[in-house]
């Protein structure tokens, strides 16, 4: 026997507190879960990509001078979240280079143009292509000026 109280049967009601804790739990997921695939509007990060011939003759110094780089950005830069090479052969590499923000940026560019390793790099280096992508400055736009004007903001997207 169904027992009613005010009109409704207790079954009902049941039914009605299963649907209105399935779209809670529903909707909960979609927040948590799918919302935090999104790109974060508030995402400052700036990446740096750069194609790179070696200069012929220079492929012993190009692998030297990768090491260096490397080891210096790792020990002076903080705000670099991700500063790769890779290879493709002895005389063509890829940098990927992600900063935290645009201080993070600025910050490796004064110390990259004002370091010892600059010249090397100049030497050693012939880029082919150099794209940032993020939402840069004038300010950091004129730093870059004699590598790259190829300054990309993000219109759309998500992470995962």
């Amino acid at each position: 026997m169904i027992s009613r109280q005010n009109g409704m049967r207790k079954d009902d009601g049941m039914r009605m507190l299963r649907s209105v804790s399935s779209i809670i739990v529903s909707a909960s997921f979609l927040v948590t879960v799918l919302g935090s695939h999104h790109s974060d509007p508030n995402d400052e990060q700036i990446i740096f990509l750069l194609d790179l011939m070696v200069v012929e003759g220079k492929e012993a110094e190009a692998e030297v001078l990768i090491d260096k780089l490397v080891e210096n950005v790792k020990k002076t830069e903080p705000g670099t979240i991700v500063y790769e090479y890779y290879a493709s052969s002895k005389d063509r590499y890829f940098l990927y280079e992600v900063y935290r923000n645009q201080t993070a940026a600025e910050f490796h560019v004064d110390s990259f143009m004002k370091g010892n390793l600059m010249p090397a790099f100049v030497e050693t280096f012939e880029v082919i292509t150099f794209e940032v992508l993020g939402s840069t400055s004038d300010e950091l736009k004129k730093k870059m000026i004699d590598f790259t004007s190829d300054h990309r903001a993000k219109t759309d997207g998500f992470k995962r």
